[in-house]
């Protein structure tokens, strides 16, 4: 009896799978040891399980990257004088979204920050903006424009719907919160102009990958909701004071998508051509370079015209094509 106590005990002592036994010196009752392997955890069952579509919405996202979001020149210098106001509106309450928008001012800001040199907090950027907060971002940079007395440079980019007042042709940028079918809800492109054309700033850029002809940009065939349904030419205003403004579209095209990229196609190139020359650009250079490559790409990827233009001020006519950003 002595030596199977010490068989049972050496069992116990070494098997790891030995759950419980029963041992009794004094009982002459056969002694019961049970060897039964208890249920274990997987050794990972400490680890978060990760659901496979998040991995497959994080791989496409990185996937997706345009070539122009990544690899951003970074600046040497900072440029303290010089503001951005950038406005992207894509989801609209009321009305079809604008794709890519959000990206596109989401990259517009890093390359002002990064590449143009400009301070963070001289940069405000409005996503999906209703006309309150349109309004007060460009009360903002009139208000910084005339603390600085002149010595400020201003840039103000756009991107979302444009629409047209029926009536007159008079363009509108359109708020999220904004119909297109009354324009009383929108922003007209002429205040804008009268607004920054009138501070006392060094030089005012104007970036506005909109149309004004009533047409989505996710869709030609699709009309915004205008009683008449036909494409209009909008009579988008003449720039004031020390302004230049570039535009995506003349007439009456469309601002169309460039899904490859996800951008618009005239921001896609805007940012392509601040890449390639680290900022280093003339504004007859920018306007240049993307004026001819939206006209040919857009012709191949969409099948349909579109001819940025660029309007000056009758005070910069001669001298715009000079101008640097940074």
């Amino acid at each position: 009896m002595k030596h199977s106590l010490i068989i049972i005990l050496s069992l116990l002592l070494t098997c790891p799978y030995v759950v419980h036994a029963q041992v009794s010196a004094k009982s002459k009752q056969p002694v019961s040891v049970d060897f039964s392997v208890p249920e274990q955890k997987p050794v990972n069952s400490m680890v978060p399980e990760i659901k496979q579509d998040v991995i497959n919405e994080d791989i496409k996202t990185l996937a997706a990257k345009s070539d122009v979001d990544v690899n951003i020149p970074v600046a040497n210098e900072k440029k303290e004088k010089t503001f951005a106001v950038i406005i992207a509106n894509e989801n609209y309450r009321r009305e079809s979204q604008v794709e890519f928008a959000l990206n596109d001012g989401k990259m517009f800001q890093q390359y002002c920050i990064q590449t143009l040199g400009l301070l963070e907090s001289n940069v405000h950027l409005s996503l999906n903006a209703t006309l309150n907060e349109m309004i007060y971002e460009i009360e903002w940079i009139s208000n910084v424009a005339k603390a600085y007395k002149g010595e400020a440079n201003i840039i103000f980019y756009y991107a979302g719907h444009g629409v047209p007042d029926e009536s007159t042709g008079t363009a509108y940028l359109l708020p999220t919160d904004g119909i297109s079918s009354s324009v009383r809800s929108g922003y007209k492109l002429n205040d804008l102009y009268s607004e920054l054309g009138k501070l006392p700033a060094h030089n005012i850029t104007v970036f506005i990958d909109a149309c004004f002809s009533g047409v989505q940009r996710s869709d030609e065939e699709k009309m915004l909701a205008l009683a008449r349904g036909v494409r209009i030419e909008a009579v988008k205003g003449v720039p004031i004071g020390n302004m230049v403004v570039l535009s995506a579209a003349q007439g009456k095209e469309t601002a169309y998508p460039y899904r490859e990229k996800e951008h618009g196609m005239f921001t896609y190139f805007l940012l392509k051509k601040l890449q390639e020359t680290k900022g280093n650009a003339t504004l007859g250079e920018i306007s240049n370079y993307v004026i001819t490559n939206v006209e040919q790409k857009s012709i191949v990827v969409n099948g349909r015209s579109q001819t940025p233009m660029v309007i000056p001020s009758m005070i910069l006519k001669d001298i715009w094509q000079d101008i640097k950003l940074k």
